[in-house]
């Protein structure tokens, strides 16, 4: 048992030798037996918190905890060596005690602790709490408030002269019948999967949670108004989606963001409304943000301020998966495995080096050949079907799988035909020897994971045996061995800086139609290409995103063409036929730095995009007879800057109509 004052598991509040506490909290205090006993002697005593002494403890009775600063209604003290009970009431007098800090008496999963923790912030940040003793009665800090210029309202301390605003936050909730993007990432990054429980914190109507339950997995979720009464308890993966961005007290989101993050075993995911993709039109600024027609409050925040805030909340530098949407991790295996998700994919340029081939065996006689083929043709009708899971999981790893990456229903499968998965693997691999759809993902993996050691250089690369067992075993696979994988990682990464090189492979690029160029100064392309650039762009690009946070965020990714740097592009609406530009980050790699800048509203817009989009993008329907248009202007001349938009625009419509 611990001592009295002292904080149990980091419940109570501990305030001259004595410790307060919540009665939804007691089950998590040691002293919750001496409480009872004092339930025992005091029966008919109606409370809330006790306060809990070397020898004694007091049922106390507050006003609601839902009131800003609660006031003592009434005690009763018990001796709990005589069992005497002593009740003072308080509820006439005009000066009752009030109680401050609140939060700390509550159990770690009270929905309300954010919106209390706020207020107390608010009132530390304004001094409120210095020479505590003498603050409190409900006069006295009535007085200091008043003192300071500020007015408690609904759970807030505010100016006297600040406007104060009753949003509607459940609004902000649509109905769905598909995962919401933030889910639908986590899943195609294996994130959420099966295995992984789910916790969909302020989960509105529940579409995802619906969802991931259709597709067997085990997801539950809160909400204020539309799940009051959902499990709030732990999980592997947290999802924060859009919550943020509608809570007006930048204190209160600090105290969201630390909430969800507590119930995070493995990782949290948080997406808010991302600056410039959506019109602020009829929006009426308030604070940092806007409140709507519809009474509900939005703020839209660029990649940096989203990623600032969660780093503040949790700690943790936070991995950019998309516009406004970032994740951080406390599992770091699947930190490392999502990040090689996210640098990985379908194609990949340039000439690797191939691993050693393998050793050459003498052939065995031709009779025991023979009746081992007959006994292996026999095995792979048997088990046919799960040797083609098996082929299939291999083209999925770019490598054979591990004997504990068997999925369970292909090792009862085998269990059934008495066969070890150490010989089902040794079928497979005797397969994938002439595989060319294997051999393709076999190059493409070894290029993802090359690109993906070179950038771990960056900050240092982790030692072999810090590695996800999963990373590990492509290690083996492809490189041998992990320092001969550093070294290949190494010449990459010091390739990125070669300018020539660097140029050679944009124009490989420009060929392969996955980008265009902007005059001789830069290559441009979209985000979501990175992946099948040649390695050495991924790298350089990749350098940019330690410093930056994630091309992910941006529509657009220049790469300059004369000097180590990398831009990124964030538009209005990347799907119009002229796009605005509303942000640009500029990375220069040589001296460390990162500006970020600002545009106005329709002030730089991008023509002609279809020359940035890759040959197989689904936008590029449409543009020819649009840009033809453009080009009819007569206002785009080779090696002239190009002209506003407020001169295009009539010249543009003119063009088209006569089309």
């Amino acid at each position: 048992m611990v001592k009295a004052g002292q904080r149990a598991a980091g419940i109570g509040k501990a305030v001259g030798g004595a410790l307060y506490v919540h009665r939804d909290a007691l089950h998590l205090v040691d002293e919750r037996e001496r409480v009872e006993r004092a339930m025992g002697y005091a029966p008919a005593a109606d409370w809330n918190v006790a306060k809990i002494e070397k020898r004694s403890v007091s049922l106390l009775a507050y006003e609601p905890f839902d009131t800003d600063f609660p006031a003592l209604l009434r005690s009763t003290k018990v001796d709990l060596e005589t069992g005497a009970a002593t009740t003072t009431d308080y509820a006439g007098r005009a000066n009752p005690p009030i109680l401050h800090r609140k939060e700390t008496l509550l159990p770690p999963d009270d929905p309300r602790l954010p919106k209390f923790r706020a207020l107390t912030a608010a009132a530390e940040e304004h001094g409120l709490f210095v020479e505590s003793n003498k603050i409190g009665t409900r006069g006295a800090w009535n007085a200091r408030i008043l003192a300071a210029g500020l007015v408690l309202r609904n759970g807030r301390l505010l100016r006297v002269d600040e406007e104060h605003l009753e949003t509607h936050r459940h609004k902000t909730a649509i109905a769905r019948r598909d995962l919401s993007q933030p889910m639908s990432l986590l899943m195609r990054l294996g994130v959420v999967a099966p295995g992984r429980s789910v916790f969909d914190y302020g989960c509105g109507q529940g579409a995802d949670i619906d969802a991931l339950a259709s597709q067997g997995l085990e997801a539950f979720g809160w909400d204020p108004h539309h799940a009051p009464s959902g499990p709030r308890r732990a999980a592997d993966v947290v999802n924060l989606g859009f919550v943020v961005n509608v809570i007006e007290d930048p204190r209160e989101r600090v105290e969201t963001l630390k909430a969800a993050w507590g119930f995070a075993r493995g990782a949290l995911c948080v997406a808010v409304m991302p600056l410039g993709k959506a019109s602020t039109a009829g929006h009426r600024p308030f604070r940092d943000g806007f409140v709507t027609s519809r009474g509900t409050f939005q703020r839209y925040f660029d990649q940096q301020e989203i990623r600032a805030l969660v780093q503040a909340a949790t700690g943790e530098a936070p991995l950019s998966l998309a516009p406004g949407i970032v994740a951080v991790f406390r599992d770091k295996d699947l930190e490392q495995e999502t990040l090689l998700k996210r640098r990985s994919g379908n194609l990949v340029y340039g000439a690797l080096p191939r691993p050693p081939a393998r050793e050459h065996r003498a052939p065995e006689p031709r009779e025991r050949r023979e009746r081992v083929e007959v006994q292996r043709s026999s095995l792979r009708e048997r088990i046919g079907a799960t040797l083609e899971a098996l082929r299939a999981l291999a083209i999925a790893l770019g490598r054979a799988p591990e004997p504990e990456e068997i999925p369970s229903d292909e090792l009862a499968a085998l269990s059934t035909e008495r066969v070890s998965p150490q010989r089902a693997l040794d079928l497979v691999r005797e397969d994938l020897d002439a595989d060319a759809e294997f051999e393709r993902a076999r190059l493409a993996r070894r290029g993802d994971l090359l690109v993906h050691l070179a950038l771990s250089l960056v900050p240092g690369a982790p030692k072999y045996g810090r590695l996800p067992r999963s990373i590990q075993a492509d290690i083996r696979a492809h490189f041998r061995s992990h320092a001969a994988a550093l070294e290949e990682g190494r010449r990459l990464l010091f390739a990125a800086g070669d300018r020539t090189g660097v140029r050679a492979d944009v124009d490989e690029a420009v060929s392969a139609c996955l980008g265009g160029l902007r005059g001789e100064k830069s290559f441009r392309f979209r985000s979501p290409v990175l992946p099948r650039l040649p390695a050495r762009l991924r790298v350089l690009v990749g350098c940019a995103e330690v410093l930056q946070g994630g091309v992910d965020a941006a529509d657009f990714v220049d790469i300059d063409l004369e000097a180590p740097r990398v831009t990124m592009v964030v538009c209005d609406d990347v799907e119009q036929p002229v796009p605005f530009v509303v942000e640009r980050v500029r990375v220069d790699l040589g001296r460390l730095k990162v500006h970020a800048d600002r545009r106005e509203p329709q002030s730089t817009p991008i023509f002609f995009k279809s020359r940035f989009l890759p040959a197989d993008d689904e936008m590029r329907d449409g543009l020819a007879e649009f840009e033809a248009a453009l080009t009819a202007t007569g206002l785009f001349a080779d090696g002239q800057p190009e002209p506003p938009w407020e001169k295009v625009q009539p010249a543009l419509k003119a063009a088209l109509a006569g089309l």
